[in-house]
């Protein structure tokens, strides 16, 4: 099996069936049928590991779609807004203020939520919308979570399939289908449930990896070179991220969120496809692949103007990121669209997904990342640290719930990680488990707290 650095929002899927005990492969393909030549295949350990998933898809070494190394936190994407472009683009325009101190925002007046500073110790973990709605998991859960001191959930709002996982008013929503199959009836109670009880509540929002949104409006999905739409692995499912409509679907989604007293919207694949033939894949901003507008710039862009949308409301703005842009390499940026310098001046938190089992064994010479759940989480989060000082952003990490890959996955497995998220000094934490079943997060949640205090 070929391992790839994939986090909670690419997890979400495969995880569902790789912790069921699947032999399904990460990227869904066999290792008999990935290319590249075999002297590509013998050195993907020495590579990035965004480079070896285009890699293994057929891409030239080195060469995802040429164009020049990222530029750094002087490049033409700091601070970017945006403005209108052609084709229903849009491209970096003029400046905006960096993210703010961790004061608490201020939220108007009518709010559902109780405004918290970015900076607050938030301690949660992943429900799934199935959780949140069903009586039997919901509250108990949530009291299981206060119980080995935590204080915050995060569940789905719109997944990487394109659900919208509450009965949204939205036009588009509607008019798509998209939420027909979210299970979640009254968000706006189950959410004061949750503040009842001082659980802090945000909502992830997929945002380019939406399938409905994709196949409804084919105009919104990038185009491939030779014609047609642009297929990952064989699916069509992204959206152009330069897209105007796509991108006030997001937003808008979660102001309505916001609306419903969720306290936080956390955005997810907020990037470019990184899996494929992805040097084959043409956008709206850059038809020509001609390299005027980097993709970095289109991300930063988007990441200004939503934070500009959310910010005012009160409620904060988080964004996951994958763990491996902490060693991030020119072509990973080149790649995801992904800069971390630029990015993180536009948002309250960002939240890298720092699962030592979904880095490739061998990866930074460990032979086997999964059970070195320290090593990854620190060398991760003093990584970024470095990396995004002077942005004013808060660290909150993403940690392994989940027994996937790990030789003895027990409580010394999250305290582990728990001690590499409290010597970084990072804000807090949020522990990733698609099943949500956390018994073995709880225990070691708990023996932490016991240990500090």
């Amino acid at each position: 099996m070929r391992d790839f650095c994939f986090g909670a929002a690419d997890n979400d899927r495969r995880m569902r069936y790789l912790e069921a005990g699947s032999s399904t492969d990460l990227t869904g393909m066999k290792p008999e049928t990935q290319k590249g030549p075999p002297m590509q295949r013998s050195n993907l350990s020495k590579l990035s590991v965004l480079a070896v998933a285009v890699l293994v898809a057929g891409c030239p070494s080195g060469k995802e779609e040429g164009g020049s190394p990222a530029p750094g936190t002087n490049g033409a994407a700091s601070g970017a807004a945006t403005v209108q472009g052609a084709s229903g683009a849009v491209v970096p325009g003029a400046t905006m203020a960096a993210t703010a101190s961790g004061a608490a925002p201020v939220a108007p007046a009518g709010a559902l939520f109780t405004p918290r500073p970015k900076n607050f110790e938030a301690k949660g973990v992943y429900f799934t919308a199935t959780s949140v709605e069903m009586a039997s998991r919901w509250k108990p859960w949530l009291q299981k979570l206060k119980n080995a001191g935590g204080n915050m959930v995060l569940f789905d709002a719109k997944d990487e399939d394109g659900i919208v996982q509450w009965q949204s008013k939205n036009a588009l929503c509607k008019a798509m289908g998209a939420s027909k199959e979210g299970p979640i009836r009254d968000l706006k109670a189950k959410v004061k449930e949750a503040h009842d009880m001082g659980i802090h509540v945000a909502g992830r929002v997929c945002c380019f990896h939406d399938p409905i949104m994709a196949k409804k409006h084919p105009e919104l999905a990038p185009t491939h070179v030779n014609g047609g739409i642009w297929k990952e692995l064989g699916s069509q499912a992204w959206l152009d991220p330069s897209k105007t409509l796509a991108q006030d679907y997001i937003i808008d989604l979660g102001k309505e969120l916001i609306e419903n007293g969720v306290d936080e919207v956390q955005l997810d694949y907020i990037r470019f496809p990184a899996m494929g033939d992805t040097q084959n894949a043409r956008y709206a901003f850059d038809p020509k692949n001609e390299k005027k507008i980097q993709k970095h710039e289109i991300i930063t862009a988007f990441t200004a103007k939503a934070y500009d949308a959310i910010h005012p409301t009160g409620a904060l703005m988080s964004c996951d990121v994958y763990g491996i842009m902490a060693w991030a390499q020119p072509i990973d940026v080149r790649i995801t669209g992904q800069l971390m310098e630029d990015m993180c001046k536009h948002m309250d938190v960002v939240c890298p997904m720092d699962y030592a089992s979904h880095f490739s064994n061998g990866f930074d010479g460990i032979a086997h990342p999964a059970d070195m759940p320290y090593l990854f989480v620190n060398n991760a989060l003093r990584r970024l640290t470095k990396k995004v000082e002077g942005t004013g952003v808060t660290i909150r990490p993403w940690l392994q719930g989940m027994p996937y890959k790990v030789s003895n996955f027990n409580a010394h497995y999250i305290t582990e990680q728990l001690k590499a998220v409290d010597e970084n000094k990072a804000t807090g934490y949020m522990f990733w488990n698609a099943q949500n079943t956390y018994e073995t997060v709880w225990a070691g949640m708990t023996q932490w707290n016991a240990k500090k205090h």
